[in-house]
């Protein structure tokens, strides 16, 4: 009985020991299981709120007694209907990051360290969604520190305006790359090497992980991160008028919008400035119930990202992936993605395409002459798979097109890349692997499927850890579109293989033929833009039968023709007072007053 005791008590202490970290900004106590610790609700910005809300995130501040680090902060405010995770807590001070790490490396202080963007289209979803279990399993386990920072949504970062001084546009990205320099000054509290950072993403965390490795503007000397993980993102950006648009709706239904009469004295930048100091006035659950009336009435939410300075380039959309920063990326879909869900997208413009109206436009009749498969119960032409053509839908091509644009950008400039696809059919949905990873939207695994999520687990610690997924997953080859098959079957005995040829009918129809088709259209507006030259026929003199004696003879004639003519022309001009000038559509002369 005794031992028994003493056994509960040290299990007890180990579960129960505490460990104080220090940082820049003050020290942290968090939780601690075993050789595993958690540090939540770590403050990376000042709260985004009063004045500092519809602002860039401003440093911490420092603190001067132990933070208590055990459990997670609030979310970011959000409530849209989209999300299957709804956030029971929410708050505008949300600007935290929680982190993950393990004795072993608290003492080295070289271990790994992997950043999570979580997705949700910067609408909903949050940082504080996790298992500490599966985090602990997944990454730390492995001599991983985790990080998962939090960044605003919704209108708390899409109040956009033209002129940035009053409030910058991507407000969520500047908060995520403000996490990216708290983790720069200070993972190696938690045991991590800044050196050896991977961003990492899943759906439009995969696409900020994307936007982020591929700007110019940013990361320039590489020292916020060093490799990048995209699963399962698109590219499409948004345009500075629709989410202008969308700011200034949202101030009229909550009552900010400047007075029509009053607006005729100002300017619009003091029009705006007007309007975003009545909203930093109201709370934010009233704007929050603004937010969900527009939503629940039909309008496009407040959400993507916009390309523009100077987080980005000035480029097209296209151009942005021609020149990406030396980083390797680990990037993937799903078979299936979204091909449950019949939505018509402008994939053209979701594509960067320079004439989207006329690409879209062809992808639409190329639809509907297509060689028909099985129909979709809803009837819906964007559902249908043709034998020739396409057979995803939409929303699942506005992925894997993007994914492969990407990695063909990375070879072209020596980049290694790796790419992926799960095609294992029972959960190859839109964020079905994302469970193998993040432990998030749990299902019942069968025996393939534990395979597979070891698999799944292995191929992305090992990039993180050592920039190469395994053996057996090799760099992409881009003559031969090569790609990563994340399959397991017992029955058959097929197991997880390079292939080549990455789903080669939607790629072969929009990268080549799709890609094609733009250039032309491209060429025959430039030329139906140039203005035709005026051609001059030279006379020719020279002609049979005429000799030097008949070309003098002509040229004289020519000369005394003109002079006979200017005479008669200006001594009858010169009979009026006043100057002449023929109209342009060729009516009579009409007077016009002469200046001396």
């Amino acid at each position: 009985m005794k031992n028994l005791r003493f056994i509960l008590l040290l299990a007890f202490i180990k579960v129960s020991i505490s460990i104080i970290i220090s940082t820049s900004y003050g020290k942290l106590n968090g939780k601690h299981v075993g050789e595993y610790h958690s540090f939540k609700h770590v403050p990376f910005a000042k709260p985004p709120i009063g004045e500092l809300r519809f602002q860039k995130p401003e440093t911490v501040e420092l603190w001067n007694d132990v933070r208590e680090a055990v459990d997670y902060g609030p979310a970011c405010m959000s409530n849209s209907t989209w999300t299957k995770s709804p956030q029971k807590w929410v708050d505008e001070d949300c600007l935290h990051i929680n982190i993950f790490t393990s004795n072993k490396c608290l003492k080295s202080k070289n271990c790994p360290v992997a950043v999570y963007i979580h997705g949700g289209e910067l609408s909903f979803d949050s940082a504080v969604m996790f298992n500490d279990t599966f985090m602990f399993d997944t990454f730390v386990k492995r001599d991983v520190v985790l990080l998962v920072p939090a960044f605003r949504l919704g209108i708390f970062s899409h109040f956009v305006v033209e002129d940035q001084s009053i409030a910058p546009t991507n407000l969520a990205l500047y908060d995520i790359l403000k996490s990216f320099e708290f983790v720069k000054s200070e993972v190696h509290n938690f045991g991590g090497d800044n050196k050896k950072i991977t961003v990492f993403g899943h759906s439009y965390g995969g696409t900020i992980s994307s936007m982020l490795t591929f700007s110019t503007e940013i990361n320039q000397d590489l020292s916020l991160f060093q490799k990048s993980v995209s699963m399962s993102g698109h590219q499409y950006f948004e345009t500075l008028e629709l989410h202008m648009e969308r700011a200034q709706r949202f101030a009229k239904h909550a009552n900010c919008l400047v007075d029509p009469k009053q607006a005729e004295t100002m300017t619009r930048s003091e029009q705006d400035r007007l309007t975003m100091k009545c909203l930093q006035a109201k709370s934010g659950m009233e704007l929050l119930r603004v937010q969900r009336s527009l939503e629940e009435a039909g309008y496009s939410d407040l959400k993507g990202v916009v390309l523009r300075e100077p987080i980005f380039p000035k480029v097209k959309p296209m151009e942005l992936w021609n020149s990406p920063n030396k980083i390797p990326m680990l990037t993937g879909c799903t078979k299936i993605e979204f091909d449950h869900e019949d939505e018509v997208i402008p994939l053209a413009t979701v594509f960067g395409f320079d004439n989207p109206k006329e690409c879209d436009e062809k992808y639409r009749k190329d639809l509907k002459e297509g060689t028909v498969g099985e129909q979709s119960s809803l009837k819906n032409y964007s559902k249908l798979v043709f034998a020739d053509l396409v057979n995803h839908t939409d929303k699942t091509m506005a992925i894997t097109v993007p994914t492969k644009i990407r990695v063909n950008k990375l070879l072209e400039n020596g980049i290694p890349v790796y790419l992926y696809e799960f095609t294992y059919p029972k959960h190859a949905k839109h964020a079905d692997d994302l469970y193998y990873i993040m432990g998030v939207h749990p299902f019942q695994e069968d025996e393939n499927e534990i395979h597979l999520k070891k698999v799944y687990q292995d191929m992305f610690i090992n990039f993180i850890k050592y920039g190469h997924p395994g053996d057996g997953f090799d760099r992409s080859n881009l003559e031969k579109s090569s790609y990563f098959d994340v399959y397991w079957n017992e029955t058959t005995g097929e197991r997880p293989q390079m292939r080549n040829d990455f789903e080669k009918k939607v790629m072969d129809y929009w990268l080549k033929d799709m890609m094609e088709f733009d250039r032309k259209i491209t060429e025959e507006k430039k030329k139906s833009l140039e203005k035709p030259s005026l051609r001059y026929t030279k006379l020719d003199l020279s002609g049979s039968g005429m000799d030097q004696s008949s070309h003098l003879l002509f040229l004289i004639f020519m000369v005394l023709a003109v002079f006979i003519a200017g005479f008669f022309v200006g001594k009858c001009c010169s009979s009026r007072k006043d100057n002449l000038y023929v109209r342009l559509d060729g009516r009579n002369f009409e007077t016009v007053k002469h200046f001396e």
